[in-house]
């Protein structure tokens, strides 16, 4: 793995930095208020084409390769993480149908990718670190017929989402399977919407589905090619343990600024080494996960043979070490960590949330003492 940058990385980079600290960061509050993202910060995320790789024929902005699209989502969580991944959860629905779709569905996405009104997703998560193989939703082909029954966790836009791209296994071969829906299709209940611990943005919810269909509704078709979804589906695990990072990294900082200011004994407490060793250690752990990420997330475009548990590590060591770094920032600040002056708490809680969607502890690097 090269770990230096390309000149389209470096490019993206700074684009997404711009947009996180300029646009993203100034509405966190207002989001998470409203429970959705504003309008114009919407426009302008769908505008940018960081947050849905659908190629340029189809009206997006282009397709970029893993890493690339990893840094886009690192930096624009670093801005705000509900708000990013409201986007980010919306435009992979797109990148899926576009990448694995049927000439059909991939035409729907001469709207979706520049539609500012649109919104998308893709029920995946069923409540605690599961891979691709692991995934309880079924998916029964008999004839032209198709059924999905199963529940998934933390949908976004779960009462909206018009394409709803569920993901599940198929009864006959245990082949990974993807189906076009929409929120709104018979046999799709959606639980009632309630406020989270963070991430309210991307309107989440709980949705229960025992949908009868057609063949059509099959995301590549009857012969689609199972290992190759399973492929994208570890892609967008990998986007939420960016999306941790850089949530992660917006923290430390903020917390490493507000110790050089705050005094106390007559010093800035960022000169005491029980206050600065544990952000020092942070930033380590931080870098540690952001290359295993971008090693696992090469490997997946590479094609190279990787094994399930290396993305199951992967994801649980980002939030992890999101969830260590975002309570060690929130502490460093004392009693003012956990008020709204403050922006810690929302990065905090936003670690927590994305950790309990997709979080397999067999993967924790917890090592007991002896």
């Amino acid at each position: 793995m090269n770990l230096s940058p390309d000149e389209e990385q470096e490019a993206v980079a700074e684009l997404a930095t711009s947009i996180a600290t300029e646009i993203v960061s100034p509405a966190a509050r207002e989001a998470e208020a409203a429970g959705a993202v504003p309008d114009k910060v919407w426009a302008q995320l769908v505008e940018s084409g960081l947050t849905a790789p659908i190629p340029e024929e189809l009206g997006g902005g282009g397709v970029p390769d893993a890493v690339t699209q990893l840094v886009a989502v690192e930096r624009l969580a670093y801005g705000d993480p509900g708000i990013t991944m409201a986007a980010v959860w919306s435009g992979a629905a797109g990148g899926l149908i576009a990448r694995h779709g049927t000439p059909e569905q991939t035409e729907r996405l001469r709207g979706l990718a520049s539609s500012r009104d649109a919104r998308a997703a893709v029920a995946l998560f069923e409540g605690f670190g599961r891979g691709p193989a692991e995934l309880a939703t079924s998916v029964t082909v008999d004839g032209d017929s198709v059924r999905v029954q199963g529940r998934k966790v933390g949908v976004p836009f779960a009462a909206i989402a018009d394409p709803l791209v569920v993901v599940g296994r198929d009864v006959r071969d245990g082949r990974l399977r993807a189906v076009v829906l929409a929120s709104t299709d018979d046999g799709v209940g959606v639980d009632e919407m309630t406020r989270s611990i963070a991430l309210d943005a991307a309107a989440m919810g709980s949705v229960t589905f025992d949908v009868t269909t057609t063949t059509h509704a099959l995301l590549g078709g009857v012969d689609a090619d199972g290992d190759a979804l399973t492929s994208s589906v570890q892609h967008l695990r990998l986007l939420n343990a960016a999306a941790q990072i850089g949530l992660a990294q917006r923290a430390v900082e903020y917390a490493a600024d507000y110790a050089t200011t705050r005094i106390a004994f007559g010093t800035p407490i960022a000169g005491f080494q029980g206050v600065s060793f544990p952000l020092a250690e942070a930033l380590m752990r931080l870098d540690a996960a952001r290359l295993e990420t971008k090693d696992v997330a090469d490997r997946l475009d590479l094609g190279a043979g990787l094994g399930a548990r290396d993305v199951d590590h992967a994801v649980s060591y980002a939030s992890e070490v999101a969830l260590e770094a975002t309570r060690d920032s929130l502490q460093t600040l004392g009693g003012h960590g956990f008020i709204t002056d403050h922006p810690v708490e929302i990065w905090y809680r936003s670690a927590a949330a994305l950790a309990a969607l997709d979080f397999d502890p067999t993967c924790s690097a917890f090592e007991p003492a002896l």
